[in-house]
């Protein structure tokens, strides 16, 4: 977990609609002031108490580290750390990792599945969402019950905690209850970065 130097992280709620992610690095630390590297372009000096346009925050200082506001969380900084747009999920009793994700803009109860070549939502739960499946590519999905048709399409978003993927491919069941909840899989989890500790997952989204 970058040596431990998050603080713990948790948006008290996922926002309504995708926010711009940003990313931090601590670059130097001088007598009451840090400069901040955002989004690998924007080199800003803060005090604490300051906050930046691309809405970065710092918290405090010490000869050592800063603890930086970004994206929903709060972490410590080390000199030359980064923090990204993440996610920390808890295994319920059966170590299933549950969520609540953001697909185009409207709130949906997920689960990470990385035997899943894509986000797979049912028929009922797509239209719910708003998204127009039935314009998709049709492919053969193969379920318990036998060969079922499905609809290939593209979200415009997927948001986990503070991670918000764009362009995001997703499969759609023409069957209205199956699966009963909606997959995360590969074609979101392969653009972040998962890390297992005991019972937590951490997804930090890659650059």
């Amino acid at each position: 977990m970058r040596r431990a130097l998050i603080l713990l992280v948790v948006c008290s709620a996922l926002f309504s609609a995708p926010a711009a992610a940003v990313w931090v690095r601590l670059v130097a630390i001088g007598p009451n002031y840090a400069q901040l590297e955002i989004n690998q372009s924007t080199v800003r000096t803060l005090r604490p108490g300051d906050d930046t346009p691309e809405g970065v925050r710092l918290l405090a200082l010490t000869a050592s580290h800063a603890e930086v506001q970004a994206n929903g969380i709060t972490q410590k900084l080390a000199l030359g750390q980064k923090m990204a747009p993440m996610a920390l999920l808890q295994a319920d009793t059966r170590g299933h990792y549950l969520t609540e994700a953001t697909i185009n803009g409207r709130r949906t109860r997920a689960v990470v599945d990385t035997g899943a070549t894509g986000v797979s939502l049912n028929r009922s739960e797509a239209e719910r969402l708003g998204i127009a499946w039935q314009s998709g590519r049709q492919v053969t999905m193969q379920t318990a019950a036998g060969n079922r048709p499905g609809y290939v399409v593209t979200l415009d978003s997927v948001q986990v905690g503070s991670i918000v993927l764009r362009q995001v491919d997703a499969v759609i069941s023409s069957q209205p209850d199956a699966p009963a909840i909606t997959l995360l899989g590969m074609s979101f989890l392969g653009r972040v970065e998962m890390k297992q500790q005991g019972n937590q997952l951490l997804l930090m989204q890659l650059r």
